[in-house]
């Protein structure tokens, strides 16, 4: 086969190999030039190569993926994830090392190096998974709309944990001892909140669905409580930003959190009598109470703020003198009793609402554990009995 042989131009005083490509995707002939032959046949490869697939936009990656973002991935999913997924693009593509390449010139390589960079930037291997999700099937569907050639999202590799970082790495999970539970509870008596603690710590819901819970929730005959929405103060976001930030309902946090939950009589009775206390109070307020049927609410039957909860929550750990926690660990203080007390861990699975068993072993590997040593001390003592004998 004949090789081609490429005319010379010279440009702005300098000399190229010059050639003109047609194609039935251009509307007229392009221009290729290059200093070399080689750096020309690639060129017209790599233009042709474009152009069979209809790719021919000059578009940069952070314009594309903030209208895919906006317009297209935000049509189906919650308003609070919407918030969360426009704080990641504000905070990790918008004006980064990846905003402004050519969504077409884009490569694995150019991604695979910002997480990279930002994971020796200290940056949390959770925050690059996070930014994953949106990337990735960013590319997908530029590739599937025929925007770029190849589809590469899954040729990037994520940043693992070492094992230093493994070992030294907090378990963010801390659940009241029998005896810390006790105290707690002891201090909260006649505590505004109280009710509102005694229901996290003996039905594991999470802040978001207590604060949804209304009173057609809760089976007083048969002590359970259904868990079918949850509340959470977010923010309209759009192209240009936040506003208009609200409490919101909305669906609970996954299929498996729409759930039946069986709560202690004890509870039950005093729910029915924290019932009773807010009709008074809702008599008394008149006008001024808005009555949304919320469990727990303000004194004018508004929902209650969420920062100020957990505020209010570590007061009185403080005053009482035991170690600072999270409201969440009213969750994990639940699901710790019940493991305990021999509870299997589908059930608390299900209880909790984990999408899958394994995200309830994942998080309560610390009980676990502390189960396993109990088991093998059992034998032990087992084992001395029959020499015993």
């Amino acid at each position: 086969m004949a090789k081609t042989i490429y005319k010379k131009k010279v440009k702005n005083g300098k000399e190229y190999y010059f050639h003109r490509l047609r194609h039935k995707n251009l509307k007229k002939p392009k221009d290729i030039y290059g200093i070399t032959v080689k750096e020309l046949e690639f060129k017209i490869k790599a233009i042709t190569k474009e152009l069979d697939y209809g790719v021919n936009n000059k578009e940069f990656f952070g314009n594309f993926l903030r209208d895919w973002l906006f317009d297209v991935h935000f049509i189906d999913i919650k308003p609070s994830t919407r918030e969360r997924y426009e704080g990641i693009y504000r905070n990790y593509i918008k004006n980064s090392d990846i905003y402004n390449i050519k969504l077409k010139d884009l490569n694995s390589k150019d991604i695979q190096d910002y997480y990279n960079k930002l994971f020796k930037k200290g940056k949390s291997v959770n925050c690059i998974r996070n930014l994953h999700k949106i990337i990735a099937p960013a590319i997908r569907y530029a590739y599937d709309s025929n925007m770029i050639i190849k589809d590469f999202s899954r040729a990037i590799v994520l940043p693992k944990d070492n094992e230093e970082n493994k070992l030294n790495k907090t378990n963010d999970v801390k659940p009241f001892t029998l005896d810390e539970q006790q105290k707690f509870i002891e201090a909260i008596q006649g505590h505004d909140l109280e009710i509102l603690f005694l229901t996290a710590l003996n039905s594991g819901l999470r802040q978001g669905e207590l604060l949804a819970l209304t009173w057609n929730d809760i089976d007083f005959d048969n002590d359970t409580i259904k868990v079918n929405k949850t509340v959470k103060y977010i923010c309209d976001v759009d192209k240009e930003g936040r506003e208009n930030c609200h409490m919101a309902l909305q669906t609970p946090k996954s299929e498996n959190s729409n759930r039946i939950v069986t709560i202690p009589t004890f509870l039950t009775k005093r729910l029915q009598q924290y019932q009773l206390h807010q009709r008074e109070l809702k008599l008394k307020m008149a006008n001024l109470y808005e009555d949304k049927d919320l469990v727990f609410c303000s004194i004018y039957g508004n929902y209650l703020d969420s920062s100020n909860i957990r505020k209010r929550f570590k007061r009185v750990l403080t005053n009482i003198g035991l170690q600072n926690r999270k409201f969440h660990d009213l969750r994990h203080t639940f699901a710790t009793r019940l493991f305990e007390l021999g509870e299997e861990p589908k059930t608390v699975q299900e209880l909790l609402g984990h999408s899958n068993i394994s995200t309830t072993l994942d998080i309560y590997t610390h009980v676990l554990e502390g189960m396993k040593k109990k088991a093998a001390s059992k034998l032990n003592d087992l084992y001395k009995f029959m020499g015993a004998k």
